[in-house]
C-alpha cells in the first residue's frame, strides 16, 4: 500500500470515528432526572413528536430518534394521550413509555407562578389535593428533604445549612407548569420542582462574584421588587452596589416575607423588626430565598447591569417601573412623590 492510500485510509477511519462518536452523543440522553408530562395529541405526526421531545429536554436529536423508532418499528406503536416521562431515559424507555398508557395515573395541571412562597405554594398543592399542607411545610423545613446531588449542584454548604432560614427548600422550588398526582408525598414534590431549577440554573453563568445559592437568594428578592422583565438587571446592578459598598439593601420585599399579610405600603415600626430577613437593619443578602424566582430573574441576579445607582422606588403612576437614583437626596425626592420610605 503506498502512502497515498495510506493517508486515504486514516483519513477514512478518523471520520468514521468522528460519525461514530457524533451518534454516541446525540443518542445519549441530555442531563436531567425530572419527571413530565409528555401529551401527544391526535394525528400527531412523528416528527413534531420528535420536535416536542427534544424541546422538553427528551433527546439530543429528532432525526436519530425518528430513525431508530422507524428501524426498530416502534414508530407505529406510539399511541395519543397523555404520558409520564423521566429524563435521562434512553430511546427504548421513552418509545416503550410513548406506546402504552397502562402504567399513567391520572394527573392533575398545577400551576405555579413566580413569586410565591413556600407557604402559598403549600396551600396550592393542598387545595388540588395533591399534598397535606401542613407535611409540605414541615417538609421543606429540612435540608435533608433534598439529595445529597442537589444539595452539591445549589452549593448547599455547612455555612448554608447552619443560617437561620424559615424554609430549607424556600426559592428552590422552580416555578413552572407541574403534572402531579393526587396524595403525593412532599419530599418527591419537592424533588421534581427543585430538579427543574437545577436545570435552568445549570444554563446560567454567574458574572458577579456570588455562589449559586447567592445567586438565587438575590434573584428570588428581585422577583418581588420587579414588575418588569426589562428592569431586573438594573435592579439587580441596585443591589450588588449595595452589597460591594455594604450598605444594607433595604429591600422591601425581606420585610414583607416577615409579615402574615403583605401591605400596600410599609410602615417605619414595620421596618424595625428584628429578624435575620429585616435588610434595613442587617447588612448583607438574607440567610436565604424569600420567593420561588423565575429565569428572568435568576438571570439579572447572575448578571446585573453595571451603573451607579444606589437606590430605587416604584412610580405609583401604574407602568410598575422605577425611579433609579445615584443619590439619597435624590432618591428621598422620588420617595416623597410616591408616599414610600
Amino acid at each position: 500500500m503506498n502512502s497515498y492510500s495510506k493517508r486515504v485510509l486514516i483519513l477514512f477511519v478518523v471520520l468514521i470515528a468522528l460519525c461514530v462518536g457524533w451518534v454516541v452523543y446525540e443518542v445519549s440522553p441530555p442531563e436531567g432526572t425530572a419527571e413530565k408530562a409528555f401529551v401527544i395529541k391526535e394525528n400527531s405526526d412523528f416528527e413534531t413528536i420528535s420536535d416536542h421531545l427534544r424541546e422538553n429536554e427528551f433527546i439530543k436529536s429528532p432525526f436519530l430518534f425518528t430513525v431508530y423508532a422507524t428501524v426498530t418499528g416502534k414508530k407505529s406503536e406510539v399511541i395519543a394521550g397523555e404520558h409520564t416521562i423521566k429524563q435521562g431515559k434512553g430511546y427504548k424507555e421513552i418509545l416503550r413509555d410513548l406506546s402504552t398508557l397502562e402504567n399513567e395515573t391520572e394527573a392533575i395541571e398545577v400551576i405555579i407562578p413566580e413569586g410565591l412562597t413556600v407557604t402559598e405554594i403549600a396551600d396550592r398543592l393542598s387545595k388540588a389535593e395533591i399534598v397535606d399542607r401542613n407535611q409540605f411545610l414541615e417538609v421543606a423545613k429540612s435540608w435533608d428533604t433534598l439529595t445529597d446531588n442537589q444539595q452539591e449542584q445549589l452549593g448547599i454548604n455547612k455555612k448554608v445549612k447552619e443560617s437561620d432560614t424559615k424554609f430549607a427548600v424556600e426559592g428552590l422550588l422552580f416555578p413552572d407548569t407541574y403534572y402531579l398526582e393526587k396524595k403525593m408525598k412532599a419530599d418527591k414534590i419537592i424533588h421534581q420542582m427543585t430538579e427543574r431549577l437545577i436545570e435552568e440554573t445549570t444554563k446560567i453563568t454567574i458574572k458577579s462574584d456570588q455562589t449559586i445559592y447567592e445567586m438565587i437568594t438575590l434573584a428570588s428578592i428581585i422577583e418581588q421588587e420587579a414588575l418588569l422583565n426589562e428592569e431586573k438587571r438594573r435592579i439587580a446592578g441596585v443591589f450588588v452596589n449595595r452589597l460591594e459598598e455594604e450598605k444594607k439593601l433595604q429591600s422591601c420585599s425581606t420585610v414583607q416575607y416577615l409579615l402574615e399579610k403583605p401591605k400596600a405600603t410599609l410602615r417605619r415600626k414595620d421596618i424595625k423588626i428584628n429578624s435575620p430577613y429585616n435588610t434595613y437593619i442587617n447588612k448583607g443578602l438574607p440567610p436565604g430565598p424569600i420567593s420561588s424566582p423565575d429565569l428572568s430573574s435568576l438571570k439579572a441576579a447572575a448578571d446585573p447591569e453595571k451603573h451607579n445607582y444606589f437606590y430605587f422606588v416604584a412610580k405609583q403612576d401604574g407602568t410598575w417601573s422605577h425611579y433609579f437614583s445615584k443619590t439619597y437626596k435624590e432618591h428621598r425626592k422620588y420617595t416623597q412623590l410616591s408616599g414610600n420610605y
